[in-house]
């Protein structure tokens, strides 16, 4: 019972992982001030350096005000931290969700309750249509940010609740032990309800993060998703798996609902659904090409699992998750990073040929460090969660940590192939990424387990590969700007 207890809370904090990668395939990345080894623009510079005070550097106080003045100015660098933060207190939170439900609710419930989260999880994924990546993408820019905002999320919201109605619909062929949701025309439309709210949430993030406003995912995903459903999960204590699934997605529905305050009350937008069709018609070949980009670049995470259980048995498919949900964390800084990368080269004033350099050096700055801790500790780390975790993971979560270099790599290129709209080389990089993963898994799972993880850095590295092939011919032509998006009005923020 403990094991299966176990199983299905870490399927829960792979739910978290799995909508954190799925919101990354966007960017926004910071220009690196000097103190990273590259002078930056400082709008205001502190007290003490306007005049040329050097001096004043002298003192641990005064170097500490410069940094801070730097982080201020520099919203790069400050909205990739934002973001970071916005991950670790919803991965946080999330284990304590789970740590704390499966001692309120049965071993059943609490698996019942994992499936159909990670169900909704899907389902909002495939809600976004790539709309995601085209918000960070073209609303810095956009005419009628109102009207691109308010269509986004209206065909967003639809199409979640479509595609949850439709799931629950199959539970009976699909997933016959979730069939009793289809039973119920009450669960039936909350499921279809809060797919939607799911949806609409992973959307509203990226228009904060196309805003130069990431603080606000923190605070939206990470502070009032992660305890709004702590309190519903202890609130809805005896009613069941599907209870405990309200309360999960209903964090999501909580962030949602935060979000449309924050951009109604802090950020001037008004519902405008003025010709959506003409709104976002110009946007589908990017969007559709991000679409399929982004789903490609995810299946490795879905099917290497399943190659583990299939090939390896239950046991080892066991240690690999664990190794793997370690390694995320560290695969989800390289995704918030690469947002900011995104955002920032899609504002018309950005400095590309800028950006581009500073970008990659922070991506290296950051993950480097990343990769050698979390190699060098991996047994330590897994010992956590006991002595065969480390004993058959170590060497997995050591490899996972090496595929670090090669995937912020790809990540980097795919950002550069965005902003260059190169979807056709996006597409296929992402393709030769997912393939030579999933492929090379399989052909090695009958060597052991740490056998099929090499399977990440090498088909990683292939795709960094060709990704890199194809953007050293982007990155001879500035980024385009899209017919209808140029030359606009600054971004969608006001100050108070």
């Amino acid at each position: 019972m403990r094991q299966q207890t176990g199983l299905a809370v870490l399927i829960g904090i792979a739910t978290q992982t799995s909508l954190a990668m799925s919101e990354a395939a966007t960017a926004i990345i910071p220009a690196i001030p000097d103190w990273l080894g590259d002078p930056g623009v400082i709008e205001h510079p502190p007290p003490g350096l306007a005049d040329g005070g050097e001096r004043d550097l002298g003192t641990p106080g005064s170097r500490l005000a410069a940094l801070l003045a730097r982080l201020k100015s520099d919203h790069l660098v400050r909205n990739s931290l934002y973001l970071m933060l916005s991950s670790g207190i919803q991965a946080a939170l999330g284990f304590a969700f789970w740590i704390i439900m499966a001692r309120l609710f049965s071993p059943g419930d609490v698996g019942t309750a994992s499936s159909l989260i990670s169900a909704i999880a899907l389902i909002a994924y495939f809600a976004l249509f790539g709309l995601n990546s085209t918000l960070v993408r073209f609303l810095p820019t956009a005419a009628e940010r109102n009207a691109l905002i308010t269509s986004a999320l209206a065909l967003v919201a639809a199409c979640g609740a479509a595609i949850g109605l439709i799931y629950i619909l199959l539970t009976p062929i699909l997933a016959p032990r979730l069939a009793f949701v289809a039973h119920e025309p009450v669960f039936a439309g909350g499921f279809a309800l809060l797919a939607a709210a799911s949806a609409v949430n992973l959307l509203t993030d990226s228009v904060f993060i196309a805003s130069r406003k990431a603080a606000y995912c923190a605070l939206t995903d990470g502070v009032v998703g992660g305890l709004s459903k702590i309190i519903a999960g202890i609130a809805l204590v005896g009613t069941g798996a599907y209870g405990l699934f309200c309360a999960s997605a209903g964090g999501f529905a909580a962030a949602a609902l935060m979000s449309i305050v924050l951009m109604i009350a802090f950020m001037g937008w008004r519902p405008s659904l003025r010709q959506p069709v003409r709104t976002l018609r110009p946007l589908l070949k990017f969007s559709g090409a991000n679409y399929l980009a982004n789903a490609l670049i995810l299946l490795p995470t879905v099917v290497v699992p399943v190659i583990a259980l299939d090939r390896l048995g239950p046991q080892s498919a066991a240690y690999y998750f664990v190794a793997f949900q370690m390694a995320s964390l560290l695969y989800a800084t390289i995704y918030a990073t690469e947002q900011a990368f995104l955002a920032e080269g899609s504002h018309a004033d950005a400095n590309w040929r800028e950006i581009r350099r500073r970008s990659r050096r922070l991506a290296i700055i950051l993950f480097l460090p990343g990769c050698v801790v979390l190699a060098l500790g991996a047994h330590w780390v897994l010992l956590a969660f006991g002595p065969a975790y480390s004993l058959h993971g170590t060497g997995s979560l050591e490899l996972l940590a090496v595929a670090v270099i090669p995937i912020a790599a790809c990540n980097w290129s795919w950002t550069v192939l965005r902003l260059a709209s190169r979807l056709g080389p996006l597409v296929f990089s992402s393709a030769v990424y997912s393939a030579a993963i999933c492929a090379a898994a399989w052909i090695l799972a009958p060597h052991g387990l740490t056998a099929l993880t090499v399977a990440w850095p090498i088909g990683s590295s292939l795709g960094a590969a060709v990704a890199a092939a194809a953007t050293a011919v982007a990155v001879r032509k500035p980024p385009a700007r899209h017919r209808r998006t140029a030359g606009s009005r600054p971004a969608l923020t006001r100050t108070r």
